[in-house]
């Protein structure tokens, strides 16, 4: 790797620095020691220097100073970090919702990486690339050993550029080499959406990038021709993404002018807020929003809006409490700087923020439980425009301050968004979490396929059953007899079957698999069929509460 001249060296640093401190930062004594930038920057320069020069072994100072940003930047906090490589354009793809490639989700199998399935309509689904593929070769190099990443980065490229790969597939003796023209992939935010059980819409939201707002109407249209008569909404294990994106979800459902969320930072330019501007909202069907303990940002910004509007029943579990915004700044055409400039806050005033120590302490007591950068104008910040009160002195529910909706309904800050109605955590089984960890189920539907017919009427057996556990044998997978438990044999009976829908007919057959087997989904279903409307929603969680309560007393 080429080495920096100690010219270059501070010339670096110090743009570095530059950018990530904004104008008017560096205050007003450059004696003091803490404010010195160009004297610390000097010093450090002369210290790579030195290690350049002096050191006992050869040393990568690009890659030294790399970890030194990388160390400065976590000090800060977790979600503040130096991006270059793949690291900035797999944020450049999160945020546009598309990238230069084949079009297949690839996964690591057998020391190679392996095809999970191509994507619909795209240049490795019209090769006739299919899931179980294993990716032997990449532009003449062999893959045995290679991280996702490193495959990834040799598979995207610019549209119209070719790449040239062998894939390894059970059934054939001899390796089938493909060049194929990459495309523009469009990486969808709502993977799946359907309709269940009659007139309930379901719709997967796996990400806020630019089009998610597009993409989550579409499906509603959709579903409302059908003549849905309630939706539920699903952000479960959803990162986030775009703060914009959020409030153009938010506004779908809420009418106009209605405050979605606000940002407070320490200079003026990151106090914004941000405001409903939909004349038409989607609003004639009860909303009932999923969350989990990984959904978090975006999601949180979504599910707080609805919730202190009353727009919305949240169901599920704590959220992650990702309460900060994160700004961009490029440094080159392939790096940037991604740094935390401000918290969000919902209508009704919460900070959806929880201090890493907190979230620490909460993972921690559920164990031992358990056992085991918009662009927009920037708009100063009124009281006047919340949904709701600003917090109760007092704090309830494991002391987490108290809020008040807009139709006076208590929720609660703390950190994430507490649900309406709070479901148990699925819990694995160590059978499961295992089988899952070697996907075995993938690799036996990929050896099954080659001799049996899948079709959409397929369906588990004890005769696939007992295949099966033959399969993971042969691969020495260890188990009991006592651990073929109800459970743990209808788990097999969903994972093989969700596993065969995605082989033979793709990831939207997965997912009905999923969904249909889910049993927070289920359990939503059968509370809409006892409380049909949001006020009915609201009284049935009043209701479940106080009854965890007497039992309790």
């Amino acid at each position: 790797m080429k080495l920096l001249s100690k010219r270059n060296t501070i010339l670096v640093i110090i743009s570095l620095v530059l950018v990530s401190f904004s104008i008017g930062a560096f205050a007003e004594s450059r004696k003091s020691k803490n404010e010195d930038i160009y004297h610390d920057l000097e010093i450090f320069a002369k210290i790579i220097e030195k290690v350049k020069s002096y050191y006992v072994d050869e040393v990568d100072t690009h890659e030294l100073m790399q970890k030194a940003i990388d160390e400065m930047l976590k000090e800060l906090d977790p979600h503040s970090q130096f991006l270059d490589g793949l690291a900035y354009e797999d944020l450049m793809v999160s945020t546009r919702g598309q990238f230069g490639g084949l079009g297949i989700y690839i996964s690591f199998r057998d020391n190679f990486p392996t095809v999970i399935s191509p994507i619909d309509d795209t240049p490795a689904d019209r090769a006739g690339i299919r899931g179980g593929d294993q990716i032997i070769e990449i532009e003449g190099e062999s893959t045995d050993g290679w991280r996702i990443d490193k495959a990834v980065g040799y598979l995207r490229g610019e549209p119209g550029s070719d790449v040239t790969f062998k894939i390894s597939r059970p059934g054939t003796d001899e390796a089938i080499e493909y060049v194929i023209s990459r495309e523009i992939i469009n990486v969808k935010s709502v993977p799946f959406y359907g309709m269940f059980e009659g007139k309930t819409g379901y719709v997967k939201v796996s990400s806020f990038s630019k089009r998610t707002a597009e993409e989550v109407e579409e499906a509603l249209d959709a579903l409302e021709a059908e003549g849905m008569q309630a939706l539920v909404i699903d952000f479960r294990a959803n990162p986030g993404g775009l703060l914009q994106a959020a409030n153009e979800v938010s506004e779908l459902f809420l009418d106009k002018d209605k405050l979605v969320v606000y940002t407070k930072g320490r200079l003026a330019n990151s106090n914004r807020k941000y405001y409903s501007s939909n004349r038409a909202p989607h609003r004639s069907y009860p909303v009932v929003v999923m969350i989990n303990g990984a959904s978090a940002s975006a999601s949180e910004i979504f599910a707080g809006a609805m919730q202190d509007w009353d727009a919305g029943f949240v169901v599920g579990q704590t959220s992650f409490g990702k309460g900060t915004v994160q700004t961009v700044f490029n440094l080159s055409e392939t790096e940037a700087v991604k740094l935390t400039t401000a918290k969000y806050y919902t209508p009704s005033g919460r900070s959806i923020h929880m201090d890493p120590k907190d979230r620490e302490r909460k993972y921690a007591e559920q164990a031992v439980a358990t056992d085991g950068g918009s662009e927009d104008e920037m708009v100063p910040i009124n009281a006047d425009d919340e949904a709701g009160t600003t917090a109760d002195v007092k704090a309830i529910d494991d002391d987490k301050p108290v809020y008040y909706t807009s139709g006076g309904r208590m929720v609660y800050g703390g950190g994430g968004i507490t649900p309406d109605l709070e479901f148990e955590m699925q819990r694995y089984t160590d059978l499961q979490r295992r089988l899952e960890r070697d996907a075995l189920a993938f690799s036996f539907i990929v050896v099954y396929a080659q001799k049996n017919e899948i079709t959409l009427k397929w369906r588990v057996t004890d005769e696939v059953i007992a295949e099966f556990l033959e399969f993971i044998e042969s691969r020495e997978f260890e188990y009991k007899e006592e651990d073929l438990t109800e459970e743990n044999l209808e788990y097999l009976n969903v994972m093989l079957l969700r596993e065969a829908m995605n082989h033979e007919f793709g990831r939207q057959a997965a997912y009905r698999v999923v969904t249909e087997t889910d049993p927070e989904f289920q359990a939503v279903i059968d509370i809409l069929k006892i409380a049909p409307t949001l006020k009915e929603l609201y009284q049935y969680a009043e209701e479940q509460k106080s009854i965890k309560e007497a039992k309790n007393n």
